[in-house]
């Protein structure tokens, strides 16, 4: 990351603070999610800076089972492919709907304003209010919990799309295995998304590795490109860091959240 890039992050950063925190008060830098919302009284905050983006995101866990999210997105001019430097908000909400007796697997809803989250395309700034989007995340833990599956399908709707201003509509798609026991405290992540329809988006991968060495702050490594052998995310480096329930001081003693 070049010099001029690391300038335009630290601008980024600093404009991004109000939108995050100016709100009565996550997904990292992987576009699947899973079924979980945090416990009741968290608060999550997720930093990432990539080769084609950064992201900063913000989730507060008001209700049980509900969480409501912001996250503000940069994405770097890139000549090569003529995609100008363009800065992208979301405000989306999370629910719960089901989980299974071990808490390992389970169902949520997302409903959102602003660009679908692994939704890319070139022509530059999307309007926040001119898009739309759901998605469903559910969870399989498989193999006595050493793989834990993802799928979350989806739909979106731009009312700004392309040159003409056209409504587009597109069916998003993504599906995640986290893969553990095999590296110490660690997941190996691998993930695939795309969107099809009118407002379509390049499937695109990602692989790479998740740290969880405590239930505070989880870092993350990634990298993502497009099935063609187009470029798209990069490498990638992210953290999500969760606040005590209620900020509560026995969760800093006991280093363990209660879901």
């Amino acid at each position: 990351m070049n010099l001029k890039r690391l300038k335009q992050l630290a601008v980024f950063i600093f404009a991004s603070i109000p939108v995050l925190t100016g709100n009565s008060v996550s997904a990292q830098q992987f576009n699947c999610d899973n079924y979980l919302t945090m416990p009741h009284g968290t608060g999550t905050f997720v930093l990432s800076a990539g080769e084609r983006n950064s992201a900063m995101y913000a989730t507060f866990s008001l209700l049980p089972r509900f969480e409501l999210n912001f996250s503000t997105a940069m994405f770097w001019e890139d000549e090569k492919i003529s995609s100008p430097q363009h800065f992208s908000t979301n405000v989306f909400a999370k629910y719960m709907f089901w989980v299974n007796s071990s808490n390992t697997g389970g169902g949520a809803v997302f409903l959102g304003i602003g660009k679908s989250p692994g939704y890319y395309n070139k022509t530059g700034y999307s309007a926040f209010h001119k898009n739309y989007w759901t998605s469903v995340p559910v969870t399989f833990p498989l193999f006595q919990n050493a793989i834990s599956w993802d799928i979350m399908p989806g739909a979106m709707v731009d009312f700004d799309h392309g040159n003409n201003n056209e409504t587009a509509w597109g069916f998003t798609w993504s599906t995640r295995l986290a893969i553990y026991k095999i590296v110490p405290e660690t997941a190996i992540v691998v993930e695939a998304y795309g969107t099809e329809g009118k407002a379509y988006s390049k499937p695109e991968y990602k692989i790479g590795l998740r740290w969880e060495p405590n239930d505070y702050i989880i870092p993350a490594i990634s990298y993502g490109a497009c099935f063609d052998g187009s470029q798209a995310a990069g490498f990638e480096i992210g953290i999500i860091i969760f606040t005590p329930q209620f900020l509560k001081k026995d969760f800093i003693k006991n280093n363990h959240i209660i879901y």
